[in-house]
């Protein structure tokens, strides 16, 4: 079965210089909500793949996309004069993920044979 990550309609450079700022974060913050979901899909298709080994190249393929999306919009943000407004969205994002992997953390720990 073949997966295909969700596209996120980044505005273009221009469209980002018209919003306010608040509007230009929650672009990047949904922009990372949609990343997360596309790392979800491609968690699903990896484990799928143990049931159909032909579908790894499709896992490697999805991980490849997600992977070179980031490196695109990391790199456009680097270039824009609101790159400092992206790296609080990363900064976020960053906390965001913590919690998620120290809840993680905490109901493994928990979890004793």
């Amino acid at each position: 079965m073949s997966q295909k990550l969700l596209e996120f309609d980044f505005p273009s450079p221009t469209e980002l210089e018209d919003m306010g700022r608040k509007n230009r974060i929650n672009i990047f913050r949904r922009y990372f909500a949609t990343s997360r979901y596309n790392r979800l899909l491609i968690q699903i298709a990896l484990v799928r793949s143990a049931l159909d080994k032909s579908s790894i190249q499709s896992v490697s393929d999805l991980e490849y996309q997600h992977n070179q999306d980031f490196i695109r919009i990391s790199q456009m943000m680097g270039q824009l004069d609101y790159h400092n407004e992206f790296l609080e969205a990363v900064r976020e994002e960053e906390t965001a993920l913590e919690k998620i992997i120290e809840a993680y953390d905490r109901k493994i720990n928990q979890t004793t044979p």
